[in-house]
């Protein structure tokens, strides 16, 4: 998987040296690929751009209409077997080869999708052990040999991940999830024939 966010960015917002081991390097992938599928899912779209191909398609007056936006290059555009353009027929259809989608790890409008993954990895379980995710020591004492810790058990303010509601902007429209509302029987409630 292709990252848009890297793992020295990811490192040094947690306090990590750079540059990373192999070891702390895996980790920090692994945290961001972890983040970056849980907002492909979010949006229904992938993060990167896509090439596609699509049979069938008439030009229209504005140019193709094609499935996926936003088109960033028409590759080819080669005509249907099938398709002639007669009369008869109207007008002919192509198979169109494009390349679509959003372009999160380069383009300036979508750093909220970068920040989102950013933030969501440096959340992530297998760092719990970053320098700024560890609890900060209040007081100590030396004789008695022990250690008070502040009380915050989450990491700071600046490492918490926004809500992912932050990047609807880029979810795919017409996306959602259907379920039957489940209703209890309310009490008292008898059913004809049972019991």
């Amino acid at each position: 998987m292709e990252l848009i966010v890297t793992a020295e960015e990811v490192a040094r917002r947690l306090g990590l040296s750079v540059p990373l081991t192999d070891e702390v390097r895996q980790r920090v992938e692994t945290a961001v690929e972890d983040a970056q599928e849980t907002l492909v899912a979010h949006l229904g779209r992938p993060l990167l751009p896509v090439q596609y191909t699509e049979s069938g398609i008439r030009a229209g007056t504005s140019g193709w209409n094609l499935s996926h936006a936003p088109v960033i290059t028409v590759i080819s555009a080669v005509p249907d077997a099938t398709s002639l353009p007669t009369p008869s027929f109207g007008t002919p259809t192509y198979t169109v080869t494009y390349i679509a989608g959003i372009d999160a790890s380069t383009d300036p409008e979508t750093a909220p999708l970068r920040l989102w993954v950013r933030a969501t990895a440096c959340h992530h379980p297998l760092l719990a052990d970053a320098p700024l995710r560890q609890r900060r020591i209040a007081s100590a004492s030396v004789e008695g040999q022990s250690v008070t810790y502040d009380t915050a058990v989450e990491p700071p303010v600046l490492l918490a991940p926004p809500d992912l509601t932050t990047t609807d902007r880029w979810r795919l429209r017409g996306r959602r999830v259907y379920q039957d509302p489940v209703r209890p029987n309310p009490p008292g409630l008898t059913v004809p024939g049972g019991p």
